[in-house]
């Protein structure tokens, strides 16, 4: 009993609480309307000149390197890659030798020719691209197919061997560069032609090996 009368004098001042918060709400002066604050900006009249509006900005471009080409397959020796009579079948320096009436024809029963180019000298030279140049005047579905490459380095060639490379040739007049990645260094160059499938010969254009540096 006694407790239950405990809780109605706190329930009846939680009522009488919550009507003196409610009133005080209500009837609480309003605070004085505070008038409007004005921000003056003062601007430096030559700062101002300094950006005109729908100006044009030229970007200036960063100056390109200028760099120097040589064409590692000038003065380099030609030969055939395998033991397979092919370099009395073909003259493989008319590949390299950047003439367009100048081209070679696989004919059967080869599909394909295996090439050792030495550069002059036997130096070892950085590879960074090489270039190819279909044959002028010759159907498409007559065009070599595709060639493999790899660097020779310029001592043993070691069990592991080195990285070859393949790439497709291009079934048109239009000429391709193909890039050498990371410029690999050596003495000389293997490549593989492979023909077009089927054709009664394979045309092979001009290849160009070239070594791209920075010039000094």
């Amino acid at each position: 009993m006694k407790l239950t009368n405990f809780h109605i004098v706190i329930s009846s001042l939680a009522a009488i609480a919550g009507v003196g918060l409610a009133a005080y709400q209500t009837f609480q002066p309003q605070p004085a309307a505070q008038p409007p604050v004005n921000v003056v900006v003062t601007v430096d009249p030559q700062k101002a000149d300094a950006v005109v509006p729908n100006e044009t900005v030229t970007k200036t471009d960063a100056p390109k390197l200028a760099t120097q080409t040589v064409d590692l397959a000038e003065g380099a020796s030609f030969s055939a890659a395998l033991k397979d009579g092919s370099e009395a079948r073909y003259s493989f320096a008319s590949l390299f030798d950047g003439e367009d009436d100048t081209f070679l024809a696989i004919a059967p029963p080869d599909n394909e020719i295996n090439v050792l180019v030495l550069f002059k000298g036997a130096a070892a030279h950085d590879v960074t691209a090489l270039e190819y140049t279909p044959p002028a005047g010759v159907d498409p579905a007559s065009m070599a197919k595709s060639v493999d490459v790899m660097v020779l380095p310029e001592g043993e060639l070691g069990a592991s061997g080195r990285p070859v490379m393949s790439f497709d040739l291009p079934q048109s007049a239009q000429g391709r560069t193909f890039a050498i990645p990371g410029g690999e260094t050596g003495r000389g160059l293997w490549l593989r032609v492979v023909g077009a499938p089927g054709a009664a010969k394979s045309y092979v254009g001009d290849f160009r090996i070239l070594s791209e540096q920075v010039a000094p």
